[in-house]
């Protein structure tokens, strides 16, 4: 199957329009006229993701994070990106990554965290571009803790709020969205991936509780859905099982 039939299989799912305007999605690296038939999904473009892409002689990674963000001016083989550019060229692997458009879409990142969390009647905040939710029934905030570290498999999270606090309505973000955090006081929880120290103060101020529970543990779950996406066009799809994001705590 060419690359354009993938890409154009994927955005009709994630549409690249739905992204935000400081964001870059598409195609990364390769041509469209390319012949694919295995993929390799990850939350981000790694030197051990490469290494696994090619010993599975993989033709195209698929990312959450895209591969080029900032303003890339030059390809300097001696710097990590000119590297990791040169050996995906030398293997033929494309690079195509879906980012805030897999955020924001029906059945993308944000989706999928309130139907593991088990909210109801979800909906999209324009401003935010997160989800806003019901639990089915009222519980307390530690037992919606421990839902989130049930969820998304994590041993700690970082919270503020009382634990006794009766919690019935949430807001969801995938990711960095502790600066958004003004724009989820009409909720008793929001959960997000990650959250400065002020962003918690602000939380606690405004009488929200927050709960963070990892960039990477937030988004991971999606990457499941990256996969089913491509398995539907009949394509070997491989996964990096054993990352767990660039940092660990003891």
């Amino acid at each position: 199957m060419k690359l354009n039939e993938i890409i154009t299989y994927l955005e009709a799912f994630a549409p690249p329009q739905f992204c935000e305007s400081w964001d870059n999605v598409g195609l990364m690296l390769g041509s469209r006229e390319q012949q694919i038939n295995r993929c390799f999904v990850a939350l981000d473009i790694t030197d051990s993701v490469i290494d696994c892409a090619i010993r599975n002689e993989c033709d195209l990674i698929v990312t959450h994070h895209p591969f080029i963000m900032d303003g890339l001016k030059s390809i300097d083989l001696d710097t990590l990106k000119g590297k990791q550019v040169h050996r995906l060229l030398l293997n033929n692997i494309a690079v195509y990554s879906m980012h805030t458009n897999f955020d924001s879409c029906a059945g993308g990142v944000n989706d999928i965290l309130c139907e593991k969390l088990g909210l109801t009647d979800y909906q999209v905040d324009e401003q935010a571009l997160c989800r806003k939710g019901s639990f089915p029934e009222a519980m307390k905030f530690r037992d919606v803790i421990s839902l989130v570290k049930d969820v998304l498999q994590v041993t700690y999270v970082n919270y503020t709020g009382d634990l006794n606090r009766s919690i019935k309505t949430a807001a969801v973000l995938g990711g960095s969205g502790g600066s958004l955090v003004n724009l989820m006081t009409d909720c008793d929880v929001y959960l997000t991936g990650e959250a400065k120290y002020h962003e918690f103060q602000t939380a606690q101020n405004e009488g929200l509780c927050m709960i963070t529970a990892g960039h990477f543990e937030t988004e991971a779950p999606a990457l499941d859905k990256l996969r089913e996406l491509l398995e539907q066009l009949n394509l070997e799809v491989i996964r990096q099982e054993t990352y767990r994001g660039f940092y660990q705590i003891i």
